[in-house]
C-alpha cells in the first residue's frame, strides 16, 4: 500500500488510484435472503427444479381437448366456433385436477393450476359462458367464438427454467426480482458480499442538532444527516456517531467508535487551521495515512487512511463546507464502498458524457466538479452546468441529478461539447 500521496496534494486520478489499491471486497458470507437484497452473490446458483414444475394454465379458463373444437363445433358463416362441453370440476390455485378430460367434457382452471390428463389447450374464461342444465350437476360451458389450437395458453414443464440450470452467476447484485428467483429454487440462504458498514462523524464545536436555533458563530449539522442518507440510498448499514467536539479526548472516543465500521467518514476538521485536529487523533490511533489533499474543486482537504486493525477500517477525512462533503463522498467514498461490495462493475465503467448545454467558465487548476443537470433531448443527452454560491450552497445543489466533470488546466468549454459526468445517487 503507498502512501506517497501524504504531504503534498495529488490529482484525483492518483487519489483513485490509491483508494482501489488500498481497498478489496468484503469476505463472502451466507446470509439468509430476506438479508441479501443489494449484496452481490459470491456462488454460482441452479435450480433444483423445473419451472414450471408441470403444464400450467397461463389464464383463468377452461381445459379441453383442441380435437373437439373441430369435430363437434358449429363452423359458422363468420367463421366462429360454437361448443358446448360438460363441466366435470373447477380446480383452484393451490390444488390439483383429480378428473381427466375425454371428448365432450372441460375443467375449469385458474391461472397456474396444472393441466389436468387428457387436455391440450386452454380457453380464456371470457370466451365461455356458463349455464345450469336441468338434472346435469356439473353445469355446462359454452364457447363462444372460440378458435382453438392444441398447446395454446399452455406453459410446458420446465419451459422457464429446466432443473439443475444455471439461473444466476457469482457477481450478480441481488435486487427485487433476484430475490424472487432465488426463492423460486430454492434458496433460503445464499453466500453473498455483504453491505458494508458505514460510520458518520460530522465534526466541530460550532455544530448543532438541527431542532435549535443556532446563535451567532453556530450553524445546523448537515453534514451528518446528509452522509448518513447518502449511505442508506447505497443500502449500507450506517451508524450516526453523533458531532465530534473539537476536543481531542472526545474526538478520540468518537473515532474509536467509528473504527469498528468498514468506513468511518469524518467531516471537517481536516483542513490546516488550529482546531483541525482529526489527522493527529488518526495518527494516534494508528490509522495510517495514505493521503491527504487532493486537486479537485471543491473537496482539496479530503484525507483518506486505513486503520491497522481487524477490519481494516478505511477512514475519509471529508471536508466541513456540505458541497465539498457531498462532492468528495460520489468522487471518492462511493467507489471505496462499492469496490468493499464487490461492485467492481460500477467501480471500473467508464464514467458516461453528455453535451454541454452553455458554456463554461469554471475551469481551472483543479479538477472540478461541478452541480448539473440531465436533460433527456432528441438525439442524445445534454448536460446543464447549475448556478451556485460556493460550497455551502446546498440548496443548488438539491436541483442536480449529475456532476460534471471538468479536467483540470482546461480552457473554458463551449457548448455542444462532450463532458464527462457522473451520476448522483
Amino acid at each position: 500500500m503507498t502512501c506517497n500521496g501524504v504531504g503534498h496534494m495529488i490529482s484525483v486520478e492518483e487519489a483513485l488510484a490509491s483508494i482501489r489499491e488500498a481497498v478489496h471486497a468484503k469476505s463472502a458470507e451466507r446470509l439468509p435472503l430476506t438479508d441479501a437484497l443489494g449484496c452481490v452473490l459470491d456462488e454460482d446458483v441452479c435450480s433444483d427444479l423445473d419451472v414450471p414444475r408441470h403444464d400450467q394454465s397461463i389464464v383463468d379458463g377452461y381445459a379441453v381437448c383442441a380435437s373437439d373444437f373441430s369435430i363437434r363445433g358449429v363452423q359458422k358463416n363468420s367463421g366462429s366456433i360454437a361448443v358446448e362441453l360438460e363441466i366435470l370440476e373447477e380446480v383452484t390455485a393451490g390444488s390439483v385436477p383429480t378428473c381427466k378430460v375425454k371428448s365432450g367434457n372441460t375443467v375449469r382452471l385458474m391461472t397456474g393450476v396444472a393441466i389436468p390428463p387428457g387436455a391440450d389447450a386452454v380457453v380464456m374464461m371470457e370466451h365461455v359462458e356458463c349455464r345450469d342444465e336441468p338434472h346435469q350437476r356439473r353445469g355446462i360451458a359454452h364457447f363462444v367464438d372460440a378458435h382453438v389450437t392444441a398447446g395454446q395458453n399452455i406453459m410446458r414443464q420446465g419451459k422457464s427454467i429446466k432443473r439443475g440450470q444455471l439461473v444466476l452467476t457469482a457477481g450478480t447484485t441481488i435486487g427485487g426480482v433476484e430475490l424472487g428467483l432465488l426463492a423460486q429454487v430454492g434458496c433460503s440462504g445464499i453466500r453473498v458480499i455483504p453491505r458494508p458498514s458505514l460510520a458518520v462523524l460530522p465534526t466541530g464545536d460550532e455544530l448543532l442538532d438541527p431542532s435549535m436555533d443556532p446563535p451567532p458563530g453556530k450553524i445546523r449539522n448537515s453534514n451528518g444527516p446528509m452522509l448518513l442518507g447518502c449511505g442508506r440510498q447505497l443500502g449500507l448499514q450506517v451508524r450516526d456517531l453523533g458531532i465530534g467536539r473539537d476536543n481531542i479526548d472526545h474526538l478520540r472516543r468518537s473515532i474509536e467508535e467509528g473504527l469498528s465500521a468498514d468506513v468511518l467518514i469524518i467531516s471537517g476538521g481536516v483542513s490546516a487551521g488550529t482546531l483541525d485536529l482529526v489527522p493527529g487523533v488518526l495518527a494516534d490511533l494508528d490509522v495510517q495515512a495514505i493521503f491527504h489533499k487532493v486537486s479537485v474543486k471543491p473537496g482539496k482537504p479530503l484525507w483518506f487512511g486505513v486503520a491497522k486493525n481487524a477490519k481494516q477500517t478505511k477512514v475519509f477525512g471529508l471536508p466541513g463546507n456540505p458541497v465539498s462533503s457531498f462532492v468528495c463522498f460520489q468522487a471518492f467514498v462511493r467507489p471505496a464502498l462499492m469496490q468493499l461490495a464487490g461492485k467492481l462493475g460500477d467501480v471500473e465503467a467508464p464514467l458516461p458524457t453528455a453535451v454541454l448545454r452553455d458554456r463554461f467558465e469554471g475551469v481551472g487548476k483543479r479538477t472540478v466538479f461541478h452541480p448539473a443537470r440531465l436533460h433527456r433531448v432528441a438525439g442524445g443527452t445534454e448536460i446543464e452546468c447549475l448556478q451556485w454560491h460556493g460550497s455551502g450552497d446546498l440548496r443548488a445543489l438539491s436541483g442536480a441529478n449529475a456532476l460534471a466533470i471538468f479536467p483540470a488546466d482546461e480552457k473554458p468549454y463551449a457548448a455542444g461539447r462532450a463532458v464527462a459526468y457522473q451520476l448522483i445517487d
